[in-house]
């Protein structure tokens, strides 16, 4: 009966017309359409209940956030962690016209002390590439010292595409002082740092990798 009732509403028949049409009273056939649609109610329900839990058990993964870190580890030895996103890779590949694949990524740790760095006055630098790291331990820097690390990509020899930046870091003769936006708990010797964009280019002592 229900499948007459839902083509005879699809034309707009009246519930009243419906009845005569099957010959039957208007209280069944109201009474078939409100079970109807009771029953289609639930399914809907149902069907959202399992959709939501399928979302809870299959979550859609968090992306990743653009980290790079500096922390001490001795006071002439300084620990580098980073994440880079693949939104920020894509964005570098667009933008160079070249595979992820085949960048070559480097890390480029900066002496900045006593300078506004705006990227081509550092008084000394030092570069590493990398191949699948996700860490490195610069080692021999000097007390008293300002230094920011950059991570990007190896373009040609002279070269260098950034990607991120940490903050300043200040090392002294008993400890290093990270920089954090914030006064640091014992504020180290005076020294000015705005941190930009690169070039300049000489060794520092060599590096380490952890894989």
């Amino acid at each position: 009966m229900i499948d007459e009732i839902i083509k005879l509403r699809r034309r707009g028949l009246s519930f009243r017309k419906i009845a005569s049409e099957l010959d039957t009273t208007v209280g069944k056939v109201q009474y078939q359409w409100t079970k109807l649609i009771q029953n289609k109610a639930k399914r809907d329900s149902e069907e959202s209940a399992r959709n939501k839990m399928t979302a809870e058990e299959n979550p859609v993964p968090k992306q990743t956030k653009d980290q790079l870190i500096v922390t001490s580890l001795t006071s002439d030895r300084v620990k580098v962690l980073w994440k880079l996103s693949n939104q920020k890779e894509k964005m570098a590949s667009l933008y160079l016209g070249e595979p992820v694949s085949s960048m070559r990524k480097s890390l480029r740790i900066y002496d900045v002390t006593g300078i506004n760095f705006d990227g081509a006055n550092a008084v000394s630098d030092h570069e590493v590439i990398l191949s699948h790291q996700s860490e490195w331990i610069f080692k021999g820097l000097k007390p008293g010292k300002v230094y920011c690390v950059e991570l990007g990509i190896k373009l040609t020899e002279t070269h260098f595409f950034p990607l991120l930046r940490s903050e300043a870091i200040h090392t002294s003769e008993e400890m290093l002082y990270q920089s954090s936006g914030k006064e640091a708990e014992k504020q180290p010797a005076e020294w000015t740092v705005n941190v930009s964009t690169y070039t300049y280019y000489e060794s520092m002592s060599e590096g380490e990798g952890k894989e």
